[in-house]
This record gives C-alpha cells, sequence and structure tokens, in this order.
C-alpha cells in the first residue's frame, strides 16, 4: 500500500479507507498495534467518551497538563482543517514530514502482518499511538470516535476515565436507548481507575455506577461528588477549590472544565497545581466550538453542534447575544434534524441549507424543505455560492465547517 509515498497521496489513499464505514470491533486494531509494538502501552493517557463535549473536555485536560509541564499528546475525531488536528502534542500540530514517516513505517508492518482492511479511524487512532510514543510523551488524551465499549480507542488502560454526558446518538450501532447507549460509552471503565461522569440523568448515572463497581473503580459524578457555579467556582471531590474561566463559550464549558480538573486531580501521579490548573482551563482552544472570526464588519461563527443536544446549547449562547442570523447548515442524514431545525427556527433570519461531504450527508433539498416546514426562510444551497452580509452561524456537522472554512474568504 501506499505505492505514491508523497504525503497528500498518502493521505488521499487513507482518506479512501472511509469507504469501509464504521466497525465497532476490537480486533482488528487490536492485531495491527500488536504488530506495531504496542504504543498505547507506552503511554500513561485520559479517556473521554461521551455524546458531547468530549473534544472540548480532552483539549482542556491536555491544556492543564501542558501548563504543568508535562509533554502531552491529545487525540481527537474528527478534524475539521487539517488531518493533523487530530495528534496535537503540547497543541502544536506533528509535522507532516513526522506523520508521513510513521505511516510508510506502519504500512510495512500493516502488510508483514498480513492484516485485513482497516478502517480510516482505526488507522488514524492507531497513527496517533505510534506518534505519541515516538515522540516520547508523558501523558496523553485520547478521544473516543463513537461509544466507547468497542471504539478502536478502547484498547488503553488509563489513569483516568471520563464520560462527558449521553444522548440518543448513532442508535444503529450503539443502541436504541439511552441505557443501552449509557452502557456503550461505560465500557471504556477500566479494573481500579476512576471515573468522572458528568450526565444528570438518573439513568446514566445508575449504569456508570454499576459498571464502575463491577470494576471497583472510584467513580465521582458532576454536581454530586464535585461541583462548579455559573460564576466558575469549582470545588473539587476533596474541598479544594479554584476558579475557572474557560475561554471556550458556553455554560456547557463550565461544565467540560469541572471534568477536565476533576480527572486530573483523579490522577494522583501527576502533580499539578491550581495555578496551573486555572491557566489551563482559560487557554484551552479547540477549533469550532464557538469560533467567532470578525472582519470588516461581517460575523462568522463557526460552531460543530452536530445533534439536539448540542443544537440545543449553541441556540442559547446565540440567543444571549441577541438579534437573528443567516445559517449555514448541513447535517448527517442519522440525525433528528428536525428537531435541530425547530431550536434554530425562532434565531434565523435565512438558512442555506447545504450537504455535507460524507456519505451519510442529508440532501440539501430535503433539509430545505424541513425548514420551510417551519416557516424558515431557507434556501438550498452550494459552498461558495452563499453570499456573506452580516452575522452569520456555520453548524450542523463537523463537515459544515470544515467546507465553510475552506470556502469561505473572510
Amino acid at each position: 500500500m501506499f505505492a505514491d509515498k508523497r504525503y497528500d497521496a498518502v493521505l488521499k489513499e487513507l482518506y479512501g479507507f472511509k469507504r469501509l464505514g464504521i466497525r465497532p470491533a476490537l480486533g482488528p486494531t487490536r492485531k495491527f498495534l500488536k504488530a506495531l509494538g504496542n504504543p498505547e502501552k507506552k503511554i500513561p493517557c485520559f479517556h473521554v467518551a461521551g455524546t458531547n463535549g468530549k473534544g472540548s473536555t480532552t483539549a482542556m485536560i491536555a491544556s492543564i497538563l501542558k501548563e504543568a509541564g508535562y509533554k502531552t499528546g491529545a487525540y481527537y475525531s474528527p478534524h475539521i482543517s487539517d488531518f493533523r488536528e487530530r495528534f496535537l502534542i503540547n497543541g502544536r500540530f506533528c509535522p507532516k514530514n513526522k506523520v508521513l514517516e510513521t505511516l510508510l513505517w506502519m504500512a510495512g508492518k500493516y502488510e508483514k502482518a498480513r492484516m485485513e482492511p482497516l478502517t480510516f479511524f482505526e488507522w488514524g487512532t492507531a497513527l496517533a499511538f505510534c506518534l505519541f510514543a515516538r515522540e516520547k510523551v508523558d501523558v496523553a488524551v485520547i478521544e473516543t470516535g463513537m461509544g466507547g465499549n468497542f471504539d478502536a480507542t478502547n484498547l488503553v488502560s488509563p489513569l483516568v476515565s471520563v464520560i462527558t454526558n449521553v444522548s440518543l446518538e448513532h442508535t444503529s450501532i450503539l443502541g436504541k436507548t439511552i441505557r443501552d447507549i449509557s452502557a456503550e460509552k461505560a465500557g471504556i471503565i477500566k479494573s481500579g481507575k476512576p471515573v468522572v461522569c458528568g450526565d444528570h440523568s438518573s439513568t446514566v448515572r445508575e449504569v456508570v455506577r454499576k459498571a464502575a463497581r463491577t470494576k471497583r473503580s472510584p467513580a465521582f459524578f458532576l454536581e454530586t461528588d464535585f461541583k462548579i457555579s455559573k460564576s466558575g467556582l469549582f470545588t473539587a471531590a476533596d474541598g479544594k477549590k479554584y476558579l475557572l474561566a474557560p475561554s471556550m463559550s458556553g455554560e456547557y464549558q463550565l461544565k467540560n472544565s469541572a471534568l477536565a480538573v476533576q480527572a486530573v486531580l483523579c490522577a494522583k501521579k501527576l502533580r499539578v497545581k491550581a495555578g496551573q490548573i486555572e491557566a489551563g482551563i482559560k487557554n484551552a482552544f479547540l477549533p469550532g466550538r464557538f469560533e467567532v472570526v470578525e472582519k470588516e464588519g461581517r460575523e462568522i461563527i463557526f460552531d460543530v453542534a452536530h445533534n439536539p443536544a448540542a443544537i440545543r446549547e449553541l441556540a442559547k449562547i446565540l440567543k444571549s447575544r441577541g438579534g437573528k442570523y443567516d445559517f449555514i447548515f448541513g447535517v448527517l442524514a442519522d440525525k433528528d434534524f428536525r428537531k435541530m431545525l425547530k431550536t434554530l427556527a425562532p434565531l434565523a433570519r435565512r438558512m442555506y441549507c447545504v450537504a455535507p461531504d460524507d456519505e451519510r450527508a442529508l440532501p440539501a433539498k430535503t433539509l430545505c424543505i424541513a425548514a420551510r416546514d417551519l416557516g424558515i426562510n431557507a434556501t438550498a444551497a452550494e459552498f461558495g455560492k452563499i453570499p456573506f452580509g452580516g452575522r452569520t452561524c456555520v453548524t450542523g456537522s463537523f463537515t459544515t465547517v470544515e467546507a465553510a472554512k475552506k470556502s469561505v474568504t473572510i
């Protein structure tokens, strides 16, 4: 494989593996990692799962650890603008030559092991472990792709596991009920290792608590064992207090910051001071999380909210700012797009409905019809042909934000 060994050509071939879709199984990744020398076993890590907020929580944990002087790797998925967003070390991209060199080395091991075809995410996960091991990071923060139990990342033995929250998503794979999906996400809990959970639902907590008890893992729940006020005053499970001021907007980012701090405090092997915790939360940043870009009187907000729960949180922020917005909105067909449209309708001056560059994309015309049924002034549109006037919000999926960033000149 990778006959053309130039960086762009290798990435193009790698992207081609998306055709294999999503595989909820650990066997292929386990075999590949063994062929690679099990790099995942060489790095202490945190493991983060959840329906929403896991990217932001991952970024906050990584930022705290960086402030504390640890060389820190962070694995995210998906990316928005650059493939290397998935593998950050101390918040920076890995050089292209190192990514290429590592992929070519991995390809050799893959062929020698006579591996079955791997999905794009399985390759990306293995690449993250290899890059972090080669760069000798002190600690890594690993975000799941989907679910938890059979996610390709779930071959790590983390210092701490984090479950941000649980909503109905990917029901064809993860299960039809909140209880089923909670059980999948609780699959990241490891024997004797603490788990931190931010969901308030009694069903989710029951499932997480049962899984933790079975594995004899200490469990810490937001608003029960640790708390954060609207002003950012955080009270840890041990009673210590910190003042947290996330740079990322939204009340939910306060909750994510609380999860991040409690997770770091649960990792007893790591030494982190109060000032480093507060600075880490303040300095954490992730593209596409209410990212506001302004120029020449125009304001464009990029937000990767991609399900009803995330759209509700986005709408709260937009409503607090007042006025109405033009929306560039594109979703995947497996999402409850009607609920998402209903939430955005009161805030929409007009809406440009687009189809994300994804095989699961909902057609722009279908989305447009649903938007008009709710009284939204909607038009089916294509990226690059959308006029920008005043305030615009781009949302609905990671791929929608990615395409908009590439097509919009600001």
